[in-house]
């Protein structure tokens, strides 16, 4: 599947996805940082990428497209920049708490260090397991795998797999890619990228790039 991938680069970068070398940042629509992967995985939960792309450039204007900087913003200051995103709100809100809980260890690099990173990262407000793993496995390049809807979908109708929990999904993925971050997020970019465009509901099989193998 991920040869197939490879093949359709200009495909996945349409959809907002784009291959680079394994421990790059820009696999997340460019980004340019952890921080800018963390807030925009924030930030995207139930809102259009488009939206959250308007405020990550309003963020970048004010330089507060790090930790530092929004540990000091009162939430509403955060909540004006917002305006466009659905929950404004309630994401300013952990958006705040959670860069000051992150800078108070050290920043993203105090983040490393962690034993535990995934059970810290899911004690703060805000932060399910498919919003770590991205985190984890895009912004800390750690081998990890987000279980969206998408994969869930995706997978069930290629018979990959039955149906199974969250946890034993993730583990599966991950011994099978032999934890290799490349290959894992190589696939999480596709299937996310044929899920949006291709799998939906009602599918679009007959120019799906996967309907060769599905």
């Amino acid at each position: 599947m991920n040869r197939i991938f490879e093949r359709n680069r200009k495909f996945l970068e349409e959809a907002g996805w784009f291959i680079s070398e394994p421990y790059s940042f820009e696999w997340w629509g460019k980004a340019e940082s952890a921080e800018e992967i963390f807030i925009s995985a924030i930030l995207v939960q139930r809102s259009k990428w488009e939206n959250v792309k308007i405020v990550l450039e309003k963020l970048k204007r004010r330089n507060l497209m790090d930790f530092n900087g929004i540990a000091k913003l009162e939430e509403e200051d955060l909540e004006e920049i917002l305006k466009p995103i659905g929950l404004r709100k309630v994401k300013a809100r952990r958006i705040i708490n959670i860069a000051r809980r992150i800078t108070e260890i050290g920043g993203v690099e105090g983040l490393r260090n962690i034993k535990d990173v995934r059970r810290f990262l899911l004690s703060l407000e805000g932060l399910g397991k498919e919003t770590v793993d991205s985190i984890m496995l895009f912004a800390l390049n750690l081998p990890t795998f987000p279980v969206s809807n998408y994969v869930r979908r995706i997978f069930k109708r290629m018979r990959i797999i039955s149906e199974m929990g969250y946890e034993r999904i993730r583990n599966r993925i991950v011994q099978e890619l032999n934890r290799d971050i490349y290959e894992l997020k190589l696939l999480y970019s596709g299937i996310t990228s044929v899920g949006k465009i291709f799998c939906k509901r009602k599918p679009k099989c007959e120019t799906c790039i996967l309907r060769e193998i599905c």
